[in-house]
């Protein structure tokens, strides 16, 4: 199997169904990837976390009405990586947190639509971190959505102030389907990629 990178994760999967164009671009093409003002405040968000629950630092960015939400997670282990072998094809990505002591995945989102618990249910992202620290361990941990809404302002984005959170533990079922479609994808990824490079 030949794919523009030696590994694969859920952001690319993702793309590769939601704008396939974008994914030849970004990944065949290795053109740069437009910013948005969406990734611009998630990825915001998401360092204003980690350097809170790596060294206790409150960011001026961090939003107030969460402060005492995101104490509960202080000492977790931040932005841990996981790979993930499925046959020849490497799965990579990043764990928001990682609660070891109670087996607990843990993932914070930002966005105008709420999470649900189907949202949940369906997310590749969350079943793979899922399988790799299940591969890692004994037992399927808990997966743990922490949502917080945001809105569009004159200046961009803000937060709603409204959060909540989703737990939920995937059955072997729900994680084996998530392998399925992980090698359907990185195979219907090769094929394009081979007929790609033939072209050029």
């Amino acid at each position: 199997m030949l794919l523009p990178k030696k590994y694969i994760s859920v952001s690319q999967i993702n793309l590769w169904y939601s704008d396939r164009q974008k994914y030849i671009d970004r990944y065949f093409l290795n053109l740069p990837e437009e910013p948005s003002i969406y990734m611009d405040f998630g990825k915001q968000f998401a360092e204003d976390t980690e350097a809170y629950i790596k060294n206790g630092i409150i960011m001026e960015t961090f939003p107030d009405f969460y402060i005492d939400k995101i104490q509960s997670f202080k000492g977790l282990e931040a932005e841990k990586p996981i790979s993930l072998s499925i046959n020849d094809i490497q799965v990579v990505g990043f764990i928001d947190a990682w609660d070891m002591a109670n087996n607990r995945v843990i993932d914070f989102k930002t966005s105008g639509r709420p999470w649900t618990m189907d949202t949940l249910h369906n997310s590749l992202q969350m079943k793979v971190y899922a399988l790799a620290m299940f591969v890692n361990g004994d037992k399927i941990p808990e997966s743990q959505i922490n949502w917080l809404g945001t809105k569009r302002t004159k200046n961009g984005l803000s937060f709603t102030g409204e959060s909540y959170e989703l737990n939920h533990t995937f059955e072997m079922e729900e994680l084996l389907k998530a392998i399925v479609l992980i090698e359907q994808t990185c195979k219907q990824i090769s094929e394009v990629y081979k007929y790609f490079l033939k072209a050029n």
